[in-house]
């Protein structure tokens, strides 16, 4: 296989990771909290043998540099539910998961049957504390203000954690709408730069029509580059073939 066709497979190999990602976005753009994801690619460039003189250029390859992780706000929507909580801001809500704690922008919370608030896969909201939040059985007057305060009609029970990071585009994305954050990337108490409402949720930021628009000029591009893949591999067997026959 020649260079020409090296440089087409690493094209390819972009496009393919391109096209996996826009169909997860797609696949989110339903999911509360969810983030849309960009994948980066750069030229990768080698100097070759037969690359200096008049006319001769170095080869360029696709490299994979990254992805890039779009955290603007999504629309919020009121629900009306007690427990969905959207936020406002460069802020994230804290959770403790099995692998520890998490960050999410993802506010669709509810009690498990000890009376625990959690996400929708059981992990628990975090305080200010880094303690759980529990609610007695006979409570049912239950707000939660604007800067994260958890009260009931026994009183206020705590504030819930909200943080923020110095670089979001450090953050690792663990699950759909779930994040952990890295050594380096400071974290601190969001403060005023947050704010709760409660009985809303923020939806996903992917925006529909550009994701599908995005997905079409991907597969006409994929498809462009194998049939330049397969056309210089008729090339060349056309070109052994006709040696062959002068040999």
């Amino acid at each position: 296989m020649d260079n020409t066709n090296y440089i087409a497979l690493s094209r390819q190999m972009a496009l393919w990771k391109q096209m996996d990602t826009v169909s997860n976005n797609m696949a989110n753009m339903n999911t509360s909290g969810f983030k849309q994801d960009e994948a980066v690619f750069t030229s990768y460039m080698i100097q070759t043998p037969k690359a200096e003189g008049v006319g001769r250029v170095p080869l360029y390859f696709t490299e994979d540099y990254g992805t890039y992780q779009n955290f603007a706000e999504g629309p919020i929507v009121e629900t009306g539910n007690t427990f969905d909580l959207a936020l406002k801001g460069d802020a994230f809500f804290s959770v403790e998961t099995d692998q520890g704690e998490r960050y999410t922008r993802k506010g669709q919370f509810t009690l498990n049957s000890d009376g625990m608030l959690v996400t929708n896969e059981g992990y628990a909201v975090l305080s200010e504390n880094n303690e759980p939040f529990f609610f007695a059985p006979g409570e049912s007057e239950i707000s939660i203000t604007q800067s994260g305060e958890v009260m009931t009609e026994n009183g206020v029970i705590g504030r819930l954690k909200l943080v923020r990071f110095a670089d979001n585009q450090k953050l690792l994305k663990t699950a759909g709408t779930m994040f952990e954050n890295v050594g380096g990337n400071a974290m601190r108490p969001a403060g005023d730069d947050a704010e709760v409402i409660q009985g809303a949720v923020e939806k996903s930021n992917v925006q529909p029509i550009v994701e599908m628009t995005k997905l079409i000029k991907l597969q006409r591009s994929y498809e462009y580059v194998q049939q330049m893949i397969d056309e210089e591999h008729d090339r060349i067997s056309n070109t052994i073939e006709t040696y062959a026959q002068l040999a």
